[in-house]
Parts: C-alpha cells; sequence; structure tokens
C-alpha cells in the first residue's frame, strides 16, 4: 500500500534564484517546483510549489519558509498520471499550467469539490487533445493568509502546441469546458501561470 502524505501547496510572491536549491534541499519524501516559462508573470504568482510528507513536518517546512509566500494545505487527485521516466531533480519535459481557483459565491467548498473532482474532471479528460498529468489540489486549510482559494489544478502537456492547441483548434470542446466550469467556479478570479516542473523524491 502507498503511504498517504500530507501535502501542502504554496505560490511564491517573489522570484529568488536560491528557491530551487531550498526546495530540493528539504527533508521531504517529495517536493516539487514550477517556474515560470515565460518572463512574462502574474502579480504575485511567480512560482508554485508543492511539498508532501508528514503532517507535522510538512507545517514546520511552511513555518520555516524563506521566502514572502502563501501556502495552503490540500487533498490531491490526480485522475491522469504520467509514467515519469526522468531523474529526480530534473526538469520534467512539456509545460505545465497551474492556476488557482476560486468556487462560486452560492456552493461550499464541499460543493465545489464534488463538482470539480466528478463530472468537470470527465469533461476535462474528455477533449480530443490529453492532458498528459492532471492534477487536483481542493485547499482545506489556508496556513498564511489567502485571498479565498478553494483549489489548484495543474495541467501538464507534453509541448507548448499541445496546451495551446486544446483550446485553440477545438473551439466547441473548450466552450463546453467553460459552460461546466461555471457551474461550480468563478472564473473571472482564476490566475494561471505557464511553467516547467522539477520534482524531487527520496
Amino acid at each position: 500500500m502507498a503511504t498517504m502524505h500530507t501535502k501542502a501547496t504554496l505560490i511564491a510572491s517573489t522570484p529568488a534564484a536560491q528557491l530551487a536549491r531550498h526546495v530540493g534541499a528539504l527533508g521531504l519524501p517529495r517536493r516539487a517546483i514550477s517556474l515560470p516559462a515565460d518572463p512574462d508573470v502574474a502579480p504575485g504568482f511567480h512560482a508554485f510549489l508543492e511539498l508532501w510528507g508528514d503532517e507535522s513536518a510538512v507545517r514546520t517546512a511552511v513555518e520555516k519558509w524563506p521566502f514572502p509566500a502563501r501556502a495552503w494545505l490540500v487533498t490531491e487527485h490526480s485522475p491522469l498520471r504520467y509514467e515519469r521516466t526522468w531523474p529526480s531533480g530534473t526538469p520534467r519535459p512539456g509545460v505545465r499550467l497551474v492556476s488557482s481557483l476560486f468556487r462560486r459565491v452560492d456552493l461550499t467548498r464541499a460543493a465545489f469539490a464534488d463538482h470539480w473532482l466528478g463530472p468537470h474532471a470527465h469533461v476535462a479528460r474528455s477533449y480530443t487533445v490529453p492532458v498528459w498529468h492532471y492534477n487536483q489540489n481542493v485547499v482545506i486549510e489556508a496556513l498564511t493568509p489567502d485571498s479565498g482559494e478553494d483549489g489548484f489544478v495543474g495541467m501538464h502537456f507534453e509541448t507548448r502546441d499541445q496546451m495551446q492547441a486544446r483550446w485553440r483548434d477545438y473551439p466547441a470542446e473548450a466552450a463546453r469546458g467553460a459552460k461546466d466550469a461555471a457551474l461550480f467556479m468563478d472564473a473571472t478570479r482564476t490566475v494561471s501561470l505557464v511553467t516547467v516542473e522539477t520534482v524531487w523524491t527520496d
């Protein structure tokens, strides 16, 4: 049976040259950093980080975080997974689109999660251009002051062209996805970042 770990996600608000070295050196069984693939980034969203491990160790890592950041404990779901063939600590091929999600004001977080993890996950998997790795993170606790984020999604594609073609070349599918998203989330508040991800595992 696989070991179950607590997971924390962090958004770094200030880029730092030491950030990747710090994440790679953390004494946790798994950690990841998704850094911008492009020079232009959304305000306050310069890097997306993920930490897995014993809850006390994860909380301690967040409490001692040396860079400006916001952090959340989340429950993780991955309905689509890649098969990893590259070494730990090596940037993953392709690009990863990371987005913060906010529920509709008339929904509870539980209702938001039920639709996102259920019906919407099926919609996301039905596009002509597939997601290589699809990662859903539902917020269970904010560890720092936040803006009310309810979840974070990571959609990895083998190439940037695949990511762009998913919505550009299939407008009917894009419209169907947007229509379903409107049933559970407020898309006007979503903030996204195209990144390159590096994962370390011990």
